[in-house]
């Protein structure tokens, strides 16, 4: 009997910690976080720690504060973590990884600055070999669907599809060592690519402008950038 009320003391008192609640965030795109507590906001950030002990950054603005608060007083529902397996139906817009998640624009969402025409162009253009180059960069890295356009005399305007994580990190890379290396041209300088990312489904992927600086930072000493590299890239750079 006594070892009974001891096993049932020890559980009394390891209990909490066994099932601490969940906070779930939710983004206003609909994609839900099972995280540890409230996510912490600095500079239009928010930093959400996961159940699984992995952190991740979203826009603070992204997050549907009111929805949030609704599923957490539920414990989740029916919920799904965002840490299971994806479905072959769900592979096609799965996240960036564990950090990173490929958001998905509203049907009521009206034009975004991927789909804005850019302004009639009134002084020189980088050319068509630099058009031509970059259009292969991209397809050696998998990118098929791409519209290569120049706004200036040293900057690119880049809309691509990239589907998958792989895609969006090759792109970043690919685009990188275009500007370091001007497209492998001479006389031709490089100084920025302006990057609208999306997917089939009407999602976008990201925009990034690209500057010579960027491309220095993750080519640093000659070095490919590799994977941690290119998400703390997309992490801090982005632009939805």
């Amino acid at each position: 009997m006594k070892k009974i009320l001891l096993l049932l003391a020890f559980a009394v008192l390891v209990s909490p910690q066994l099932f601490a609640a969940s906070y779930w965030v939710v983004l206003k795109d609909g994609t839900k976080y099972e995280a540890t507590a409230k996510p912490v906001i600095a500079n239009g950030r928010a930093t959400v720690t996961l159940k699984n002990g992995q952190v991740i950054q979203v826009a603070a603005e992204a997050i549907d504060v009111a929805k949030s608060e609704e599923v957490t007083r539920l414990g989740g529902g029916s919920l799904l973590g965002v840490e299971q397996a994806p479905t072959p139906s769900q592979a096609k817009t799965s996240s960036l990884g564990s950090q990173i998640k490929l958001r998905r624009e509203q049907q009521q969402q009206t034009a975004t600055p991927a789909a804005a025409t850019p302004p009639p162009l009134t002084g020189p253009v980088l050319g068509n070999e630099v058009i031509e180059k970059c259009e292969r960069a991209y397809e050696n890295g998998g990118v098929f669907e791409h519209k290569i356009t120049s706004t200036g005399a040293h900057v690119l305007r880049a809309e691509l599809t990239t589907d998958s994580e792989d895609k969006v990190f090759n792109t970043i890379s690919a685009t990188a060592y275009l500007i370091m290396k001007n497209a492998g041209l001479n006389g031709v300088t490089i100084d920025e690519v302006d990057l609208f990312m999306k997917m089939t489904n009407g999602g976008t992927a990201g925009r990034f402008q690209l500057t010579r600086g960027d491309a220095d930072a993750l080519y640093a000493a000659g070095k490919a950038p590799d994977r941690t590299k290119l998400q703390e890239y997309f992490v801090t750079k982005v632009l939805f």
